[in-house]
Formats: C-alpha cells, structure tokens, sequence
C-alpha cells in the first residue's frame, strides 16, 4: 500500500483493557491502518480527532464526559467524512438507531467478534482508500469490469430485475441480448432470492439500508467463491444471487441459507424485529430458463404474504389463472364504482374492508395480484380526493404505499397500510380545507336566498364557493343539517306561501314563478312540506 495513502485510526474506550486489546491484538498493519492515539473520554478523543484528522474512529457509547454518541456529532461536524464504529457492551436499539441517523458505519458488541470487525475495517479500508484516490480508484476498476466476466452476469440479472415480474422470459432474454450477448447460465444455475425485513411500521430507509447490508456481507461470506466473485442485485422483492454449479447440492445449499438465516436473525439487537423469507430455485442449464426461474422466484415472494413470511424454501411454481385474475378485476371495478363519497375515515374502512373480503375469497391469484389491486384502489380514492382544492401529492401517497406494501408482512397488515394511508390523505385534504369552509356555506345559502330558489345550478354554485360538487354537498349538510337540495326546496316553498296570501295570482302561476313547471309536482311538495295543499293554504288565510 503506498505510504502516502496510509489509513489512520482512533480508539475511544473508558476501559484500558478494550484500548489496549484493539491496539495490539488486530493487525492494523495488514489492513494499512496506522493508530494515530487512543483515548479513555470522549473529550480526549475529540481533541485528537481536531489535531490528527483520522480517517476511522472506533468508540464505546458510554464514556466520561462527552459519550460516543456526543463525539460522532461534534467530529462529523470537523469531518463529515469520517467513518465511525461504535462498540458497547449493551443490547440497546436506541443507541443503534441514534447512531444510524449520525452516519455509524457498524454497531459492534462486547466482546468483539474479530471477524465482524475485520469485515467492517475491510469495507471501510476500501470505501477510504476509493476517496483518497478516486480518479485511479475509477481507472482501475473500469479496467477491472472490461477484463471481469462477472460483469456479465452482474449486467444479465441486473436487466432481469428491472423487467415486470409477470414478463415472458424470451422478451426478457431480448432485452439481455441488447446489452449482454455472452452465456451467463451454467450447468446447475440456480437463483437464491433472500428478503431480510422490518416492518413497515417500524421502517426508516437508514435501518432498512443497513439490515441490507448487513445481509450482503453474510451472503458473501457464505457463498463467495475462492476468487471472490459472487453476482449479487438488489431490488424490491429483495437480494438476488445467481449461484453456480459449485453450490448445485441441494441439502448443502438448505443448510448454508439457513446458516444465513440464523445470522440475520442474530441482528436481532440492533433491530425491534426481523423477518427473513428465502427461496431457492431449481437448478437450469440455459438462459432463458434461469430468467423464468428468476421470474417465477420473484412472484413466489409476493405470495409470502397468502402464505408465510418467515421461510427458507424451494421454488414451488403455481399456475395463476387468467379467468380468476379477471374475476377479482371485475369484482373491484364494480367496488369502485362504490366508492364512498362522504368524507369520514369509517367509510374508508368499510370500503377496505369490502375489498378484503373479495380478495380472501378469491382463488387462483398471486401476491402480484393482490399488489396491483391494491394499488388501484388507492389511486382510485386518491384521483377522487384530488378533485378537491387541495395540494395532495397523490404520485407521492402511491409510492409511498408500493414501498411500504414490500415490508408488509401478512395480507391482513397490506390492508392495513391501504386503510392508513387513504386515511391520512384524507385527513390532509380535511385539514387544509378546514379553514375555507363557513364562508362558502354561508355564500351559498345568501345566494339562494337572494334567487329565492329558482335557477339554481349547483355545479356552478360548489364551483364559485372553490369545492366540488360532490365535496360541497357534504359540507352543506355538515353544516346547516340538510342537503343543497332539501334547502332550495325550503326557499322556494317560503317564497310560494307568501305569494299564495295575495289575490292577483293563481296557484299555476306561483308554481311557475318559484320554479316548478309542473303544477302537480308543485302540490305534492307544497303539501309534503306543509301538510296542506296550495290552494288550501291560501283558503286558511283568505277566510280570516
């Protein structure tokens, strides 16, 4: 390693035991890292981080003074570069979490496993050195991908998973073959797919970034091959790994993902709860095969939520009818079509409610499936709430909901998350318009007053008050207890008993006047509402 680019490190601990065993038991020399001082507070160790500038610090959390914590939020102030590992001897996950949001590069107990932290000085090593020297660092890994074939299947499955999980594999293989002309499949190629996961309720990007993580570098320890090449993609469905004919035994393959598992379970302390699925494919001879079983595994994800979420197993590959896709469609549209058109969060939940009982019925459908109904049930209600006068994000609630939908972990909390998130939008909505709302009711009813009734035309009446039709039906009754229409009519029949008490018009006349061309249908409201009928109404005020 050249000298000038030499890696330089500080060691915080209150416990002379710790200092001393980092700095002499780890090889620091093998790694390029050269220890500028060690500290037994956290203002020592701050006052070395101002004068030396290293490039990593290793720190306990509880120290005299100024904590570990307390230190990586002044010294990132000096160097928002630095990287920092903390080490503690409790399970805590709120000191895991606080350290996330301050840019902690690994969270490592008491005692200190040397493997963990080799595997995390490796990585931080390297992410250092690429910093110090990024134009050579970028020369030589450019030069490095040209002469790499794992590139190739790098590029092969990375293309994969951008495709629909529903595509066909040949159109997939095209799209592979634009960019990619090289085999990629051996003899016994297999897909692994792995899901480590959290909660959506308990889901930060930072946490879930580094559960991630986390579960690359025991993926690569397990399965890397003596070279160290291993093709590895992330997406939404989780990681991807093509394996090789080394790794085709079957059992041994079981038994090394469950040793994965075991692992990522371990993690337990730094998060409130894990959930790992896994899914092995078959062994496949040709290209297109292993994209149809890269397809297939993806789907299989999904449909953890109609089965477990909580699994290692082997690919099972379901036929999902197109005739019960179409039925589930057809009924949903018709729910649609129902939506619930007052502004209540119960209506909300009776309308998620109705869907879930659809889709639990429904038989022959994917996880997939359930996804994109679900998705359009929400930009359903979303695209009626945005009719409104109101700056909702709609775009921004969907995807909000696609990202969530993938840390759900049971079809019950999908339904949930649907619940939640049509919810808050409509609190939003509610929110913003709750300041507009007297004004436009009392407008309205002056309005009507003042036409006493007749010609009204209540889409330009809610538009000129700033609302929809739809919206301002409900917040008219909200506020006065009765529909636009039930008080026009009221106008209108106030309007016809004053004029029924003069002489100069018959009762034809008067129904025309306050806007009824019907003479009957004048009757029948007039008594309806007064319990007598125009003319004997104008007879009770005459005989006086």
């Amino acid at each position: 390693m050249d000298a000038n680019k030499n890696i330089t490190l500080l060691i915080a601990d209150d416990e002379a035991a710790i200092r001393n065993g980092l700095s002499t038991v780890v090889p620091w020399e093998q790694f390029g890292i050269t220890i500028v001082g060690t500290a037994e507070d956290g203002r020592e160790a701050y006052e070395i981080i101002k004068s030396c500038n290293p490039d990593i610090v290793i720190t306990d959390i509880r120290m005299p003074g100024m904590d570990g914590l307390q230190l990586i939020e002044e010294a990132k102030k000096q160097n928002a570069a630095l990287k920092c590992i903390i080490i503690s001897g409790y399970k805590d996950f709120q000191y895991a979490q606080q350290g996330i949001r301050y840019g902690v590069r690994d969270y490592l107990l008491k005692p200190i496993n040397q493997d963990d932290l080799t595997r995390t000085l490796k990585k931080l090593v390297n992410e250092t050195m690429e910093q110090k020297s990024s134009q050579e660092a970028r020369i030589h890994l450019e030069k490095t991908v040209r002469n790499y074939s794992g590139e190739f299947k790098r590029v092969f499955l990375k293309i994969a998973l951008e495709q629909k999980p529903e595509e066909k594999p040949e159109t997939v293989l095209k799209e592979v073959r634009k960019i990619n002309t090289s085999r990629v499949a051996e003899r016994d190629s297999r897909c692994l797919v792995v899901k480590p996961d959290i909660e959506y309720k308990d889901f930060t990007k930072d946490a879930y970034q580094l559960l991630i993580d986390k579960t690359i570098e025991i993926l690569q320890v397990e399965f890397a091959s003596d070279d160290g090449e291993l093709t590895i993609e992330t997406s939404d469905e989780g990681i991807f790994l093509l394996l090789s004919q080394e790794l085709s035994d079957r059992e041994e393959l079981i038994k090394a993902v469950n040793h994965v598992r075991d692992r990522v379970m371990g993690l337990q302390d730094l998060f409130p709860k894990i959930y790992f699925t896994a899914i092995i494919t078959e062994p496949v001879d040709t290209d297109e095969e292993l994209i149809r079983q890269i397809q297939h595994s993806r789907i299989a994800m999904y449909n953890r939520l109609l089965t477990d979420t909580d699994t290692v197993s082997e690919l099972k590959i379901l036929n999902f009818g197109s005739e019960e896709k179409h039925s589930l469609t057809s009924k949903i549209s018709r729910l649609l079509e129902n939506r619930p058109e007052s502004f209540e969060p119960e209506e909300i939940k009776k309308y998620v409610n109705q869907a879930k009982r659809i889709m639990r019925a429904a038989k022959g459908i994917s996880g997939l499936d359930v996804k994109m109904e679900l998705l359009r049930l929400a930009l359903n209600y979303l695209d009626w709430l945005g009719q409104l006068d109101t700056p909702l994000d709609k775009s921004g609630k969907t995807a909000y909901f696609s990202e969530m939908y993938e840390h759900c972990i049971s079809l019950d909390q999908a339904f949930e998350l649907l619940e939640e998130t049509l919810t808050n939008a409509l609190l939003e909505v509610l929110n913003h318009l709750k300041s507009k709302e007297i004004k436009p009711v009392a407008y309205a009813k002056h309005y009507i007053d003042e036409n006493k009734g007749i010609h009204i035309k209540l889409e330009e009446l809610a538009k000129n008050a700033g609302f929809s039709y739809t919206y301002f039906s409900y917040l008219f009754k909200k506020e006065t207890g009765i529909t636009l229409t039930e008080y026009i009519q009221t106008v209108r029949i106030e309007t016809a008993k004053k004029l029924l008490v003069e002489k100069e018009r018959n009762v034809s006349e008067i129904a025309e006047l306050v806007g009824y061309s019907d003479i009957k249908f004048f009757t029948k409201q007039f008594k309806k509402a007064l319990g007598v009928s125009p003319n004997e109404y104008r007879k009770m005020f005459l005989e006086r």
